[in-house]
Formats: C-alpha cells, sequence, structure tokens
C-alpha cells in the first residue's frame, strides 16, 4: 500500500506542477512598431500643352495666347516647410513663356513667373498635406522676334522651402 500511495502521490504532485505550467498566465505581449517615412510626392495630370500664337491687332504686338485648363498638379507631402518650383529645360528661349498656379488648395500660388532653367518657386507655404492646382501657361511674343517654336520639358520638384 505504501508503493500505491507514493504513486498516487506523484501523479498527484506532477499533474499539479504540469497544470501550473500549462496556466502560468492567460496573457501574453509583444512590441509592434509603425515607423512613417517621409512621403513628399509630385505628379502632373492633363497632356502635352500646345501655345499657338496666330493673332495680332494691327499696330500692336502679336496676342498672348493663354491655356489653363489642360494641365494640373497634386502633391502629398507629411512634413513641413515645403514649396513647389518650375524649371524648363530648353536654356536659350526666343518667346516667353509664363506659368501661374491657380485655385491652390493646400499651399499658397507664388506669383506668375517666366519659365527659365532655374527652378523658381511656384507654389510656397505647402506643410503635411494632400494638395493640387491648376496649371495656367501664357505664351507671349513679340513681332521683332519672328517666327518659331520653343520645345519646352517643363519641370515641377516638391522641394524644401
Amino acid at each position: 500500500m505504501k508503493t500505491f500511495t507514493k504513486i498516487l502521490v506523484s501523479i498527484v504532485f506532477c499533474t499539479l506542477v504540469l497544470s501550473g505550467c500549462a496556466v502560468a498566465s492567460n496573457t501574453d505581449h509583444h512590441t509592434v512598431t509603425v515607423t512613417v517615412s517621409a512621403i513628399n510626392e509630385l505628379a502632373i495630370a492633363g497632356g502635352s500643352v500646345t501655345l499657338t500664337i496666330h493673332t495680332a491687332t494691327a499696330g500692336s504686338g502679336p496676342d498672348d495666347v493663354v491655356d489653363n485648363a489642360t494641365a494640373s498638379l497634386a502633391w502629398t507631402t507629411n512634413e513641413s516647410s515645403k514649396k513647389i518650383t518650375i524649371a524648363t529645360n530648353l536654356a536659350s528661349q526666343k518667346f516667353t513663356l509664363k506659368a501661374l498656379a491657380q485655385t491652390v488648395t493646400g499651399g499658397s500660388a507664388a506669383s506668375e513667373v517666366t519659365v527659365t532653367d532655374t527652378p523658381t518657386s511656384f507654389v510656397t507655404g505647402i506643410a503635411k498635406t494632400t494638395g493640387g492646382c491648376a496649371i495656367q501657361y501664357t505664351a507671349h511674343a513679340t513681332a521683332a522676334q519672328g517666327t518659331g517654336s520653343d520645345v519646352h520639358t517643363i519641370t515641377f520638384t516638391l522641394t524644401a522651402s
């Protein structure tokens, strides 16, 4: 009977120890880290723009041509102190091309700029936002400049202010 009691005590002891290990905790945890990197995205919508100057009033220079319906910009940034610049790849232009940001959301339009190969502020005051604007292009020529074409590749850049 002593052996039977020893076996029974051993079984009860093992059962208690093992069941205690199995239910030592009914919760557990781990760490989840969410990291957001700098986001600075810019996209142009709309197709290529063609501005053809073909009229003038007698005794005056050629009429400027304006397009404000073909192209627009959209942007997203989660950083402060941003602006959008505009530049052309055409270093030596015959005719004048101007640009203006219209109906701006998520920033402030700079004044109308003459587009050159030096980046110039186009939209300023952008910070942690989504935004957009319509792009108005204006072509200007003088009679003395004659005829011809300037073909621009326009680059918009979302950059630090």
